[in-house]
């Protein structure tokens, strides 16, 4: 990755997370993705990430957003309280399925709405008649 740039995604992924830097949230993705498709822990994870990452405090709970992130998109599942589980063999296939979607999505065109046309009845009151009668005149 270019020093100037930094990946949207990536962008995206460690937004609104404080502890976590992009290089925390591509060693996560790496490590998810170098994961076989069974289920797998939060401590799984932090087995197999460098230390630098897992030294910091409050990183655990950072990446536990993330996951849970990954999971709203659907990249993962929850598997039990505690486990996860992959649903693509990496986030790059999946994003890829969900980009040609969101293309054929933005390229259809646009439903226009009808116009409706509203009646409306006017009930008389007791009393009320002169005050009827002018609203049915306007």
């Amino acid at each position: 990755m270019n020093s100037n740039s930094r990946n949207a995604i990536v962008a995206l992924l460690t937004k609104s997370r404080r502890y976590l830097t992009d290089e925390d949230v591509i060693s996560v993705l790496h490590v998810i993705a170098h994961l076989k498709k069974e289920p797998f822990s939060l401590r799984d994870l932090k087995t197999m990430l460098p230390e630098n990452v897992v030294s910091r405090p409050r990183v655990a709970r950072s990446i536990t957003n993330l996951l849970n992130t990954l999971i709203a998109i659907g990249y993962l599942e929850r598997f039990s309280e505690r486990k996860y589980r992959k649903l693509y063999d990496n986030l790059s296939l999946f994003l890829i399925s969900q980009v040609m979607e969101l293309s054929s999505l933005e390229s259809a065109p646009l439903a226009v709405r009808a116009e409706e046309s509203v009646l409306r009845q006017l009930k008389r009151r007791p009393g009320g008649r002169q005050r009827d009668q002018n609203l049915i005149n306007r």
